[in-house]
């Protein structure tokens, strides 16, 4: 079995779930890590014992790497992205894929020209009952889909001590939640309707406008506040934000997302009503499909390898009964990104539904839809 040489770019928190994830791949073989901050990244490689490489230049310039995992701020991903699809290596990256719809576009270019499918970690799909629905939708039992509705729900940006370079629009770009939260929210509907967003109406707010930047030491995502040192900073990104919807076959949505919900760590809800019937899940009890009727009682089905339709059934990787979680979700888009690189290479070209740089250019649409929907006060159509 080929093993593919892969360098994570990047190891803060979404970094170091990249290496743990990639570790259980038995087609990867991790064989360094780069980050901006030295001596995390020298840490990190000791304990991985992997190749500390002193800065992207060098990952792309050595031969022996197949692949990359973007895990960088935002305003990297474009110029990273592009310059290892140029080097000729395969590309796994964080969203957004670019900070506009023109470097997403290019990237998609690319991409295509060099005949290969990179990803985007999209990887809220990957939970085994989210593969389900897409596929009891794809089959018709839900009738004509009428309604998508939904909400993505955190806490830790709350008080104004919480900080995060998401804040920062030179690190982040145009947009924090929508960019984050939103674009994920809005693969899922896309997902599992098979049905893509053709128009938004979009209202966002910057609640706290003034927040206190921790200045002792790097501030890492999802993590606790401790000193009593701070500097003030304006902020003009949003922590709120909230959607109409309009899908190509008529059907109507609604999405809110926040990150000052408290008590809300990581709260996904997506509900899709049909003409037959209906379904829901929720990232907080994450093996569950809720199953809607109207003439006899409701159903909860649950992940099984078993029950599971066959092209999802692959996903449920564990007996009937014992939960998958985050990481596992993460896992199954990793080993059919690795699968389908497999199939490349000996021109199998099995098909795979991960999140490709389409999904990626798809998320920069919406979310550029959505931006100039706040500023003109009317709907806008999303661009094909």
């Amino acid at each position: 079995m080929k093993k593919h040489r892969v360098v994570v770019i990047g190891v803060g928190y979404i970094g170091l779930v990249h290496i743990r994830e990639l570790r259980k791949l038995p087609n990867v073989e991790l064989v360094g890590v780069v980050d901006k901050n030295q001596d995390l990244a020298k840490s990190v490689a000791e304990q991985y014992g992997v190749t500390h490489y002193p800065d992207s230049e060098s990952v792309l310039g050595d031969p022996t790497v197949d692949v990359i995992h973007n895990c960088t701020p935002n305003r990297e991903h474009f110029p990273l992205n592009k310059a290892a699809l140029l080097a000729g290596k395969e590309v796994l990256t964080e969203k957004p894929l670019a900070l506009s719809s023109k470097e997403s576009g290019e990237l998609l270019r690319l991409a295509k020209e060099r005949k290969t499918r990179c990803a985007v970690n999209f990887c809220y799909r990957y939970y085994p009952v989210v593969q389900e629905a897409r596929a009891r939708i794809a089959k018709g039992e839900l009738g004509v889909i009428y309604n998508v509705l939904g909400h993505y729900l955190q806490d830790w940006l709350l008080y104004d001590t919480d900080y995060s370079w998401r804040l920062e629009p030179d690190l982040a770009g145009s947009s924090n939640i929508l960019a984050d939260l939103g674009s994920h929210w809005c693969d899922l509907a896309e997902f599992i309707t098979g049905l893509k967003i053709t128009e938004v109406f979009a209202d966002y707010r910057t609640t706290l406008p003034v927040r206190r930047k921790p200045q002792d030491g790097e501030v890492l995502t999802f993590s606790k506040t401790e000193t009593t040192n701070f500097k003030e900073m304006s902020i003009s990104l949003e922590d709120y934000g909230s959607l109409l919807l309009r899908f190509e076959n008529g059907a109507r949505g609604t999405f809110v997302t926040s990150e000052l919900a408290a008590g809300r760590k990581c709260d996904i809800e997506i509900e899709v009503y049909g003409s037959k019937s209906s379904l829901a899940w929720r990232h907080e009890r994450p093996s569950e499909l809720w199953l809607g009727h109207r003439d006899k009682a409701n159903e909860l089905f649950f992940e099984s390898p078993l029950l599971q339709d066959e092209k999802t059934r692959r996903y449920a990787r564990l007996p009937s009964g014992h939960p998958m979680g985050y990481h596992d979700a993460i896992y199954n888009l990793f080993a059919d990104y690795y699968s389908y690189l497999e199939s490349k290479n000996d021109q199998s070209f099995t098909e795979y539904n991960f999140p490709d740089f389409e999904a990626g250019h798809r998320g920069m649409l919406i979310l550029e839809a959505a931006l100039a929907s706040k500023e003109k006060g009317t709907w806008v159509s999303v661009r094909s």
